[in-house]
């Protein structure tokens, strides 16, 4: 299961983001949850990089299974903006496969 630790603060706005596990829906190459996953998070933490000026302190693991994506400036609307809409599609795909991916918040 990929679980998705999400930060938020008292104003709602996130500040910490970790995506641990695998998915396991199907076969290695062939996993849609695991792929859908993967381009919600890499697209938006993309676009974030892209489209504002905020530099985030991302870590993760080459083999994958493992994301983190901290240190977004909280008062950048642009990037709480993205970061808020990588959510809405991770709770997409989560309604969807909800034996496969949980979100938590924090």
């Amino acid at each position: 299961m990929i679980n998705v630790d999400i930060t938020v603060n008292d104003e709602g706005k996130v500040t910490d983001v970790i995506m641990d596990g695998h998915a396991n829906q199907g076969e290695y190459g062939h996993d849609i949850v695991c792929a859908g996953v993967s381009a919600v998070l890499f697209g938006s933490v993309s676009a974030i990089m892209g489209l504002t000026t905020e530099k985030p302190d991302i870590d993760y693991e080459d083999d994958g299974g493992y994301f983190h994506i901290r240190s977004v400036d909280i008062n950048n609307k642009e990037a709480q903006l993205i970061l808020q809409a990588m959510l809405v599609s991770l709770q997409t795909i989560e309604e969807e496969y909800n034996e496969n991916i949980r979100l938590n918040y924090k």
